[in-house]
């Protein structure tokens, strides 16, 4: 799956959740994350994607190889003239606002080894090498630019050979949230 088609996918999402404004602003008020209901949504929004042929299928917690047992949220396959790509997706959701009177930002996040955090996520991605890998992460209130490129940027100079690249941009959302797709990778060797 190109970088092209995620983000489109992706803003074809963003559509679809700008008018859960209240369910979102809900979420930040009362200081919870609920990876489960996004999943939800999504799984909603692929069926519409593959009954539109806008990809190929979709299949949820998706086997990463045939020799373990460790899973990824969600399995994409497009199809092109170029011939058929599949993506793995893990999905995140982060409060972006204060949990039991802690500030949570998106740079503590980026720079959390624990499951809390993506370290763990890409770690486990970066090792899979036939297909794509992203991360898609909800984040409820939008972090806002500064705060978003500053945890990319951290979370790759902290944690090499492992590599993300942000394909998404918090100015194209709403203040309510924001959908941050991470391309996932490993850096080269110098």
């Amino acid at each position: 799956m190109t970088n092209t088609e995620i983000v489109d996918l992706v803003l074809r999402l963003k559509k679809s959740l700008d008018s859960r404004q209240r369910v979102l602003e809900c979420f930040c008020k009362y200081g919870v994350q609920v990876e489960g209901w996004l999943k939800g949504e999504l799984l909603c929004f692929l069926d519409e994607e593959k009954g539109a042929g806008r990809i190929a299928d979709f299949d949820r917690e998706v086997t990463l190889d045939n020799t373990s047992k460790k899973k990824v949220d969600l399995g994409i396959k497009t199809s092109s003239r170029l011939g058929e790509s599949e993506a793995i997706i893990e999905l995140k959701h982060w409060l972006i606002g204060y949990q039991k009177g802690s500030k949570l930002n998106a740079n503590f996040y980026f720079c959390d080894r624990t499951s809390v955090g993506i370290k763990p996520d890409v770690e486990r991605l970066s090792n899979v090498s036939d297909r794509d890998k992203f991360l898609l992460i909800l984040t409820t209130a939008n972090p806002g630019t500064h705060d978003w490129t500053n945890g990319v940027n951290k979370f790759n100079t902290k944690f090499p050979p492992l590599h993300i690249e942000s394909l998404t941009n918090p100015t194209e959302f709403p203040l309510f949230y924001y959908l941050g797709c991470l391309k996932v990778s490993k850096e080269a060797a110098p």
